[in-house]
């Protein structure tokens, strides 16, 4: 009769160490290589896009990339910083050397996907990326 009991125990201490081991797990990475599509909205329209970007960890919990993103109308290179904010939601800002302009970013980290915003004062971006 205390056989079950002491199982039980057992089991639900193991179980217990799970959950909070895995709720204390960082997320991965977001080190490394990412692309996706999305889409720019600015003065009243909008273009699909298309980005390739490349995170290195700069120390911390701070990342620099470098993205190449094109659309029917061009390609861009942008490079920026993002430090972790809390959890997997990261911030920072991104500038493009080719049109002297710069802005703000917002990503979201959900296992391998990230969701990201980017606004300047001519438009925003919604973007998402798959890790290669």
């Amino acid at each position: 009769m205390h056989r079950p009991a002491f199982l039980l125990s057992i089991f639900s201490a193991a179980a217990f160490g799970a959950f909070v081991t895995a709720a204390s797990a960082a997320p991965p990475s977001i080190e490394g290589s990412w692309s996706g599509k999305g889409v720019i909205s600015h003065g009243g329209a909008s273009d699909q896009v298309h980005c390739r970007v490349r995170y290195t960890k700069a120390g911390g919990s701070a990342y620099t990339y470098n993205s190449t993103c094109a659309t029917d109308t061009g390609r861009y290179e942008l490079l920026g910083r993002i430090k972790s904010s809390g959890g997997k939601r990261y911030t920072g800002s991104v500038s493009s050397p080719d049109y002297k302009g710069s802005g703000n970013v917002l990503l979201f980290q959900k296992g391998n996907h990230l969701s990201i915003t980017v606004t300047n004062n001519k438009g925003s971006a919604r973007i998402s990326l798959t890790k290669n």
